[in-house]
């Protein structure tokens, strides 16, 4: 870094910013520092004790800070260099993929055989899938086996994977973050912390380079880059292909930097302030606006955001605010830095304003009475499903909406996220959002509805936010969910299947794994798996398309098959689908009743007197759950929880490329996701040429 030398006159013809702090006698009887307090010229002589020399205009409160943001921009130059990398190289994959399998649309092969093992499986399936899909093999297409260097490049990216990615500290220490997010804090604070100490003469104010000063002037560097990262309209999303609330993390890890170093700076004042007795407006501004931040930070633990989310949207636009404004009256000679973040942090506000205005046409007084429209049912006694359509809203597979509710707010600003389960089509572009009710806006909401579908509450979304990622570029695509997770993972499918029947996706196997607590649950689906599965069969391709529903918690009223009877599950299944036309016929007729959906799990039982079987009253349709005859041939039931390093196993091994693994659900699946990757992924499956795997997680809220 460059440094001014000995005693040498450094003449600035700029007006000079007065010191940021008061001046005492011991910094104007310091013989070897002089100031010129006026419109003129200042020339400030700076003894360096042997440093070398700087020439040019020197505000020695003020030069470390363009030298933090340098190194800011090459760390996101190079996020930004890596995420072209891999879009280009994921989409001339793609185009690879998709022009080989054109040009051998004959050939075949059989996926790698788990008889055996799927024999000794406790999960038996209920239905196995009744036909045997071919895909196109790479070695067909004329690749064999990768070779030695590029099974080795394979393994090192997923050992740096599993370290750096999928492992996290223990809950007590770091958790839940991984060693990437300690990696970056690290680094992050060893650069800070180098900026604030290099070339201090002292900690406390006794000269004009102590570590003191350089602390409060790094906290007011850093304030654009910390608004920057937490705008829900931030570009670096955009340019790295990192969801906003991926980069939240990097929001949170340099705002506890800066928190640090604001303390670090009032402390070491507060002797010689003391001593001072001084009081002026500019150090009351201070103490304000360090007690926002510091605010900002205790209201900001996650089991706040859990517990109280409303409180915590409402106290960090308080104490921004507090923060903001304190800061520019303690020492506004450093608004340079200020500014733009009261700019980034206004101008994400009216963006998503304006994003409701028009989204919701308010902009158009002749819709004024339909700006809210949708539909709201209950689908469970704590799980709804809302549509919304709005005419100037669009979105991708995996991104996500926030909605507002005013007859039921608690406060005007109020809204949350919701993933969007679907993705639009050339008929419609209705937004589905499923929603477990918890406490807070979906309790109210709940308690709000009059039936179990509702029309008549008006509901306003902004969005979409979130970085769509594309995975067409796949061989193989594993998608895992847990309850209402489901509708992330949801779009992705029906995304990947709109987009095989135009021709632009290289995957050759879908697989979904869901979990849900009743077989029934699967109804809150039907619909899309079943446009999803339609798409796959408007075009002739070889994909394999598998479904797999693990049951974890039900009653016997709720099961597909009656526990009491000692029948084989298959043949359930199989009478359950022979009667299943039946139970259509009966379900016209105006004496049958679907049960209350309000109502407890528990419902009456109604006996067949043909099948040896017991009929779940309020099932929509019977055995099929409102699936299709098509969509019913892929889905495959099973009990209990899914063995996911089995899964992922199964997968990878008969993927004939690359294979994607996206997860979304509570915090148990997520873990038990990466432990399974890691297992089945590492530096020896690699080396025994096993494919690459890439692991994407969603955590909406987290």
């Amino acid at each position: 870094m460059p440094s001014p030398s000995d005693d040498i006159p450094v003449t600035s013809t700029r007006t000079p910013s007065p010191s940021p702090f008061p001046t005492s006698s011991a910094l104007s009887d310091d013989p070897s520092t002089s100031f010129s307090h006026g419109n003129g010229p200042t020339t400030t002589t700076l003894p360096m004790h042997g440093h070398k020399h700087h020439e040019g205009p020197l505000m020695y409160k003020a030069y470390v800070m363009p030298y933090s943001w340098y190194w800011i921009f090459c760390v996101f130059g190079l996020m930004v260099t890596c995420h072209v990398y891999r879009q280009v190289k994921h989409g001339y994959r793609k185009r690879r993929y998709i022009r080989r399998m054109n040009e051998n649309q004959t050939s075949t092969y059989k996926p790698i055989s788990t008889n055996d093992e799927t024999e000794e499986d406790e999960n038996q399936p209920l239905q196995p899938n009744a036909t045997t899909s071919t895909t196109t093999t790479l070695k067909d297409l004329g690749k064999g086996q990768p070779n030695v260097f590029r099974r080795f490049t394979t393994g090192l990216s997923a050992s740096f994977r599993n370290k750096m990615y999928l492992t996290s500290f223990p809950w007590w220490l770091y958790g839940p973050e991984t060693y990437m997010d300690a990696l970056f804090t690290i680094l992050y604070t060893t650069v800070y912390m180098y900026l604030c100490l290099h070339l201090t003469d002292s900690w406390f104010p006794l000269r004009n380079d102590n570590i003191a000063n350089r602390f409060g002037i790094m906290s007011f560097s850093q304030l654009p880059i910390i608004l920057l990262l937490v705008s829900k309209n931030n570009p670096i999303s955009s340019l790295t292909g990192i969801t906003y609330q991926k980069l939240n993390y990097l929001h949170r890890a340099s705002s506890r930097i800066c928190l640090l170093t604001s303390w670090g700076h009032a402390i070491l004042w507060t002797p010689r302030v003391w001593e001072a007795r001084d009081f002026r407006q500019y150090l009351l501004c201070g103490i304000a606006a360090l007690f926002g931040f510091t605010m900002l930070w205790v209201t900001s633990f996650r089991f706040v955001r859990r517990m109280a989310y409303e409180f915590f949207l409402a106290s960090h636009i308080i104490f921004t605010i507090m923060y903001l404004v304190g800061a520019w009256f303690h020492w506004r000679w450093l608004g340079q830095w200020v500014i733009p973040a009261m700019v980034i942090w206004i101008f994400d506000r009216l963006l998503r304003f304006a994003q409701v205005i028009y989204q919701n046409n308010f902009h158009k007084p002749s819709k004024w009475a339909t700006s809210g429209d949708c539909k709201i049912e209950l689908l469970d006694h704590d799980v709804m499903r809302i549509t919304i359509r709005r005419d100037n809203f669009h979105w991708k597979a995996g991104q996500h909406a926030f909605i507002s509710a005013p007859s039921i707010s608690g406060l005007p600003h109020e809204s949350h996220p919701f993933s969007i389960a679907n993705v639009p089509t050339e008929m419609t572009n209705e937004a589905y959002f499923l929603v477990r009710v918890h406490s807070g806006f979906t309790k109210r909401l709940r308690t709000a509805l009059s039936s179990d579908l509702t029309t008549n509450m008006p509901l306003y979304i902004e969005g979409p936010y979130g970085y769509p990622h594309a995975l067409d570029s796949y061989s193989t695509v594993l998608l895992l969910a847990g309850g209402t997770g489901v509708t992330f993972v949801l779009g992705h499918f029906l995304q990947i299947l709109q987009n095989l029947r135009i021709g632009k996706s290289a995957i050759k196997k879908l697989h979904l794994v869901w979990h849900i607590r009743h077989s029934e649950d699967i109804e809150w689906i039907a619909p899309l798996l079943n446009q999803g599965i339609q798409d796959s069969l408007e075009v002739q391709s070889d994909i394999e398309i598998t479904i797999d529903i693990y049951v974890t918690k039900t009653h016997s009223s709720d099961e597909p098959w009656p526990p009491e009877l000692d029948i084989h599950l298959n043949d359930v299944n199989q009478a359950l689908h022979s009667i299943g036309p039946r139970i259509l016929q009966l379900r016209e007729q105006e004496q049958w009743d679907d049960g209350c959906r309000t109502c407890t799990p528990v419902t009456p039982i109604v006996e067949s007197r043909d099948e040896p079987i017991l009929l779940p009253k309020r099932q929509v349709v019977l055995g099929r759950f409102g699936l299709s005859a098509e969509t019913a041939e892929k889905v495959t039931w099973r009990k209990g929880r899914a063995n996911l390093s089995k899964v992922v196993k199964a997968d990878v091994e008969s993927s004939v490329g690359p294979m994607n693994v996206s997860v979304c659900g509570p915090v148990q699946l997520l873990q038990a996701s990466k432990a399974a990757v890691r297992e089945v992924s590492d530096m020896k499956s690699c080396m025994e040429g096993m494919g690459s795997i890439d692991f994407f997680e969603e955590t909406l809220g987290a």
